[in-house]
Parts: structure tokens; C-alpha cells; sequence
């Protein structure tokens, strides 16, 4: 009982020696909820939130990546790390092209079978 009455005795001076603060935090919070209230805080929120987790997640596939690039070359496989330049695409995109002309020549080369002529009924009776 006596801990109450000191308690009520004290909460008005302790008021007083944080009035400063509370005079400065009062308008942040003020500004803080005509932003966040109605539709459109709850909209600015749930981008700053989705925002939030779209790089967690950008960060986790990196890492993935990272690690798949790591194993890759571990096992002596091309990956993305390996990345060919301007020109090296130009040539490589060339060389494709050439090969694939050459697979179509040998693909669609119509052989022509040797075949033995055929005689006619009539030219075999002549001789």
C-alpha cells in the first residue's frame, strides 16, 4: 500500500521529465499514422513487406547458383561462371551455324542408287 502511494506520488514528476521526449516522438507518430492509416498505408506496408521478402529470396537463389556453379566446375561441367564474351558468342554462333549447315547437306544428300539400266521388251527380242 505504501509502494502504490509512492508510485502515485512519483508518476507526475516523472511525466514532467519526460514531456520533452514525448513532445518530440508525438509528431512522428502523428505523420506515422495519416501515412499508414486507410487503404493506402496498407498498400505502401504490404509492398514494403513483399519487397522484403522478393531479396531474401534473390539472395537464397545466388547463393544456389553459387553452389551449383562451384559443383559444376568441381566436376568439370560448363557453368554459368564461364560466360563467353561479345566475340566469343559471335564465333561460337557462327560455328553453329556452320555445322548445322553441314548435318543438313549430309542429312538430306540424296544418294542416287546405281541401277542397271533396264531394257525394254522390244530390245531384247532384237538381239
Amino acid at each position: 500500500m505504501a509502494l502504490e502511494q509512492a508510485a502515485m506520488q512519483a508518476a507526475p514528476e516523472m511525466i514532467d521529465g519526460l514531456q520533452p521526449l514525448i513532445d518530440l516522438v508525438q509528431p512522428v507518430f502523428l505523420k506515422a499514422s495519416l501515412v499508414v492509416g486507410g487503404i493506402f498505408g496498407l498498400y505502401l506496408i504490404l509492398i514494403l513487406v513483399r519487397v522484403h521478402y522478393e531479396r531474401k529470396k534473390v539472395k537464397i537463389l545466388q547463393d544456389i547458383r553459387y553452389d551449383l556453379d562451384k559443383a559444376n566446375m568441381a566436376r568439370g561441367v560448363k557453368s554459368s561462371r564461364q560466360r563467353k564474351g561479345f566475340f566469343g558468342r559471335i564465333f561460337t554462333s557462327i560455328k553453329k551455324k556452320i555445322s548445322y549447315k553441314k548435318m543438313n547437306k549430309e542429312f538430306y544428300q540424296e544418294e542416287e542408287p546405281e541401277q542397271k539400266p533396264v531394257k525394254k521388251h522390244s530390245e531384247k527380242k532384237k538381239k
